[in-house]
């Protein structure tokens, strides 16, 4: 049976090249940020996740290293069980 399940939005406190909050973001807003920061190369963005300091690189990404399980990751994993179900289902 198919059931709608809600999902609560995650929102990350971020912080400028100053260390002034720029409150909580979502999944998208940490994303049009990441795309001005790299539009304009700015560095000293970050984001605190789990008590870490997590820096956002002038070119707008996260290094991989950094990434920590549980940031912002619900599409991925709604992507990958959307793609394991397809490939179940293929010929």
């Amino acid at each position: 049976m198919i059931k709608v399940k809600k999902y609560k939005v995650q929102t990350i406190k971020h912080f400028d090249n100053n260390g002034n909050s720029l409150g909580f973001l979502n999944e998208y807003e940490n994303a049009d940020l990441r795309c001005q920061i790299a539009e304009e190369k700015v560095s000293g963005y970050y984001l605190m996740f789990n008590g870490k300091k997590i820096e956002i690189q002038p070119n707008g990404t996260i290094n991989w290293y950094d990434w920590e399980r549980g940031l912002y990751d619900t599409n991925e994993i709604l992507f990958a069980r959307l793609f394991l179900a397809q490939r179940r289902g293929s010929v």
